[in-house]
């Protein structure tokens, strides 16, 4: 039985999850949810994602369990505690909700998992698990989610960090998440189960102290967002608190970036030569992933041949070869570049008016998610907001015709709703909210091609 597609994972930089929106605010009922659960959930329903975007519309999903642990970049050799977590998973009753109050569909209260079984399949450990039935859609197709980044989530050491990084996630193209009375992030943030009693009695100076600011701060680490936690009064005391999200520069994310990983088609094929995994991590690390995928067949081929004499040391013959092949992979990214390069003015031209029509594509779907991220907002929200866009308008002496339009007939009419829309992006998001990373209009790039160019 081969695993959900797992000859074709990639590294867990490359890899993005869709979270519904129901499940980022997750309460446990029955026992508190760990940092390693709540991975191991995501790389689950990752599978399981993956598993449906191919075609197959499994109710039970399977996979090794050293593919899972791959994905987590588990650094521990306790695999029993893996294992542990998973089986949790069938009892630990959660109720579903969003952040945002009546945002997504409403989900009964049941387990994380409607079923898991571990079992040794031909000397490997396997995991099969499904979803209950009356989520199974959405998890795996979710309508509303949060695109959240496997690296980013592998990096992070608490449940209240990867609770507030797949919380910016979501509201990330907002710049804030919703308000919410200080007391009900508690829960969701922390993992554990609710207990009123408890909750009444805690102060929160305490709460800020051990739980938010640690989890701003190692997000802040960690991840391509600034997070600012802001509090809001009633008269002397904190009422509610939400966040503020900014992304960073994408230069101040560089030195953050976490080391190559071997994708598990190699990692697959190294075991079977014989390569112990910390080989294989020290190799990726040393000479590059690219390199290391051009070896192994000449190291299988030489395994096999056993000319002019066996191979006593796999991992040594592969160590040898590397420098060649890293060499190569290193050439033949030089001649990929350069063939990127415009070598004519026509040249020049054409991809002059590509990246236009790519950067106005960006645009225009950034303008839409912005948009309705606005409308998703509670009413006194939107009216706070528009004053404040008023304000900015007025104070940049925009002409009083437009604004009096605004006024009138609301943001949305035609006239004034793509001007109204930049200046709240702007003041939301900074000067460059419609200047997209390469990384963004690379994805533009290749959803349209050479689409609307003349």
């Amino acid at each position: 039985m081969k695993s959900v597609e797992s000859a074709k994972k990639t590294h867990t930089r490359d890899i993005d999850l869709k979270k519904p929106v129901t499940a980022l605010a997750i309460t446990a009922k029955s026992e508190r949810i760990s940092a390693l659960a709540r991975k191991t959930y995501n790389v689950l329903l990752h599978l399981s994602q993956n598993d449906k975007e191919a075609g197959h519309d499994r109710e039970v999903h399977t996979a090794p369990l050293s593919d899972i642990v791959h994905l987590l970049e588990y650094d521990s050799n306790d695999l029993n505690l893996i294992k542990k977590h998973l089986k949790s998973m069938i009892s630990t009753v959660v109720e579903w909700q969003s952040p945002t109050t009546g945002e997504g569909i409403d989900w009964e209260a049941c387990g994380l998992l409607a079923h898991c079984k571990i079992r040794k399949q031909r000397a490997e450990v396997w995991v099969d698990w499904s979803f209950a039935v009356n989520l199974r859609s959405e998890l795996l197709n979710p309508t509303i989610f949060a695109r959240i980044k496997m690296e980013v989530v592998s990096q992070l050491r608490t449940h209240p960090a990867i609770f507030l990084y797949e919380l910016a996630c979501r509201y990330q193209n907002i710049g804030r998440s919703p308000r919410q009375p200080w007391r009900w992030w508690h829960d969701p943030m922390t993992g554990r189960i609710p207990d009123a009693g408890r909750l009444e009695k805690l102060e929160y100076s305490f709460f800020k102290r051990d739980t938010l600011k640690p989890a701003v701060a190692e997000v802040n680490a960690a991840s391509p967002f600034d997070i600012e936690l802001v509090e809001h009064r009633r008269g002397r005391y904190i009422s509610e608190v939400q966040f503020f999200i900014k992304k960073k520069a994408q230069e101040a994310c560089a030195d953050r970036k976490a080391p190559e990983k071997a994708d598990l088609q190699s990692v697959h094929i190294a075991r079977q030569l014989g390569i112990p995994d910390e080989r294989i991590a020290h190799i990726v690390e040393t000479y590059g992933n690219e390199a290391l995928i051009t070896a192994l067949p000449e190291l299988s081929r030489r395994v096999q041949s056993a000319y002019p004499e066996p191979v006593r040391d796999p991992t040594r013959y592969l160590v040898s070869i590397m420098p060649g092949h890293a060499t190569q992979a290193t050439r033949a990214a030089s001649e990929k570049a350069a063939k990127a390069v415009p070598t004519s003015s026509q040249a020049l031209a054409s991809k002059t008016q590509r990246q236009l029509t790519w950067r106005n594509a960006w645009t225009t779907q950034r303008l839409v998610v912005i948009e309705a991220d606005f409308k998703a907002m509670s009413a006194a929200e939107q009216e706070t907001l528009t004053q404040q866009v008023i304000n900015a308008m007025e104070a940049a002496g925009l002409h009083s015709q437009i604004i009096k339009r605004l006024r009138k007939d609301g943001w949305q009419h035609p006239l004034v709703k793509s001007k109204f829309l930049g200046t709240y992006a702007e003041a939301a998001f900074g000067a460059n909210w419609n200047q997209p990373s390469d990384q963004e209009l690379l994805m533009v790039a290749a959803t349209l091609g050479d689409a609307g160019l003349a």
